[in-house]
């Protein structure tokens, strides 16, 4: 099989969107088609359905996609031993949290591309389900998460560090309000939330949101010291109270081998945050 079909796949599942597929692999949307419809027919199944708001996988262009994973990792990792170099090459799918895809990754992305130029990593923001089901289902080849404790599953979870919490607020407006919170399944967040009696919080789907409402004076939020560290600095948020740290893990699937860009990956986001690991 040419796995470079099972490549265009990956990245057409990725994106959704037979378009940005092209763009992405720098070919033009009529070979991404042909591409797909050639590995349609070696399989001889549908694994693609073409709606007008996007490509969707069918029922089997899902299970084909599990088995694409394996395939190209396997072949990356016969690469990786047939070279004479210590070079490094692959994609990464990586999914995180919204504050770490927005302030704390892009300085080790872009420390890894100094680094690993033939590493590139592909960042997906999600909540910890997502994350988790990412990571079994094979979509992601590992995960970072922020919890009170190690997620209970099959997936293996390494604790790397810490990230600070405060509850803020505008200067001046009262320590109580209304609350503007991220959407559940944020660990931090929803941990306030069940200590809130007779308030119910308003929840975003991004952290710029509830921010731009809490700056306006509108009420307070329960955000990571990263995402407000430059309105704590200019005075134009304050820090009510400090809340109960969230612990980062980096989150791999003990079922699948890593190949050596994962790895080189893994190893990177072991510092991602200044802290040192959780105790």
């Amino acid at each position: 099989m040419d796995t470079r079909l099972l490549r265009t796949f990956r990245v057409l599942a990725r994106t959704g969107s037979f378009t940005a597929t092209a763009a992405e692999l720098h070919l033009v949307q009529s070979t991404v088609t042909t591409q797909i419809k050639s590995l349609e027919h070696d399989l001889g199944a549908k694994l693609v359905d073409r709606l007008p708001g996007g490509a969707e996988l069918t029922e089997a262009g899902v299970r084909v996609l599990a088995g694409a994973h394996e395939l190209l990792a396997a072949e990356q990792r016969l690469r990786d031993a047939a070279r004479s170099t210590p070079e490094v090459t692959g994609d990464v799918r990586l999914g995180a949290p919204e504050s770490m895809c927005a302030y704390r990754l892009p300085r080790v992305v872009a420390d890894l591309a100094g680094r690993w130029p033939g590493i590139t990593v592909h960042l997906t923001p999600v909540g910890t389900p997502a994350a988790l089901d990412g990571v079994r289902d094979g979509v992601l080849d590992v995960a970072l998460v922020l919890e009170d404790e190690a997620p209970v599953t099959s997936l293996d979870s390494v604790a790397v560090g810490v990230e600070r919490i405060d509850l803020v607020a505008a200067p001046g407006h009262p320590d109580e309000g209304r609350y503007f919170l991220l959407e559940e399944g944020c660990s931090y967040t929803d941990r306030f939330a069940r200590g809130l009696s007779g308030a119910h919080p308003t929840r975003f789907g991004s952290i710029e949101a509830a921010r731009s409402c809490v700056v306006a004076g509108l009420g307070l939020s329960v955000l990571p010291r990263v995402a407000v560290a430059d309105q704590l600095a200019a005075g134009t948020l304050r820090s009510v109270a400090e809340l109960p740290v969230s612990t980062l893990f980096v989150v791999t699937d003990p079922r699948r081998t890593a190949g050596a860009a994962v790895r080189v990956v893994c190893e990177a986001l072991g510092h991602v945050v200044e802290s040192g690991p959780a105790t």
